[in-house]
């Protein structure tokens, strides 16, 4: 049986997750806005980016906080090896993760940012308590995960198509997700487990998906078009909490 370091070594080895495209462009839009007006989360001394594969998301790490020490953590070491060498400053920064622990000491940064890896680890339990052991006092933990709240467009389309696959412990993930996906927490959910890992304060936004499930239709020539589409699922209906997509922000407590 292929270890999920296996599967995402392989996946990097090729193009995985290398271009900004699509529900990428939509989602580095809203984490443009969400992490300063929403999480608060304006300047920081050390900031980690948790899950950061080969760098994808770096460049606006490094224009929302040019000041700032990064920092990046992956369980993949073909990534992380990739990301080095787009990014040499980041080489002395870069930490594996095994079993659920990134290999750098506690208490050392100020905020992590989680994107898109809450819905691929087997035990979020650890991955929060990893999290919560890196992150000073009082440091924010930022992530965006897709969401399974009732009725979004995707819950609706998929509930009505029988595409919801129902997971122990209540638990579900979309049958149409890549295989690498485990699950889809509501946003209760997550709530509770902050809760249990030791956060406090915890805030969300969503993006409802609406315009990405349009936008994605559209014929390739007019990928610029829908791509400046699918930003309005945040823009416009952040505060709905029927998001096929979830954005939160938590405090160490």
């Amino acid at each position: 049986m292929t270890s999920q370091k296996e599967t995402y070594d392989l996946r990097y080895s090729s193009d995985y997750r290398e271009h900004l495209s699509g529900f990428e462009v939509a989602r580095w839009d809203a984490l443009a806005h969400f992490i300063p007006n929403v999480a608060g989360l304006k300047q920081a001394d050390k900031l980690l980016d948790y899950g950061s594969g080969s760098g994808l998301y770096v460049p606006l790490w490094k224009k929302l906080f040019p000041e700032t020490e990064l920092h990046c953590c992956d369980i993949s070491s073909v990534a992380l090896d990739k990301l080095s060498e787009k990014f040499p400053d980041l080489t002395d920064r870069c930490y594996l993760v095994d079993g659920y622990r990134a290999e750098t000491g506690d208490e050392q940064f100020d905020a992590i940012i989680s994107v898109e890896v809450m819905e691929h680890v087997e035990s979020v339990e650890s991955y929060l308590l990893d999290i919560h052991r890196l992150l000073k006092p009082g440091g924010k933990f930022i992530w965006t995960t897709p969401c399974a709240n009732h009725f979004s467009i995707e819950h609706i389309i998929y509930s009505l198509t029988g595409q919801i696959e129902q997971l122990d412990g209540g638990l579900r993930r979309w049958k149409v997700e890549a295989d690498v996906h485990v699950r889809r927490f509501k946003t209760g959910e997550v709530k509770s487990l902050l809760h249990k890992a030791g956060f406090g304060e915890v805030n969300f936004r969503f993006r409802s998906h609406l315009f990405s499930y349009l936008g994605t239709r559209f014929p390739r020539k007019f990928k610029q078009l829908a791509e400046k589409m699918m930003t309005l699922d945040y823009k416009l209906f952040k505060r709905v909490p029927n998001g096929a997509s979830m954005l939160g922000v938590a405090r160490k407590i």
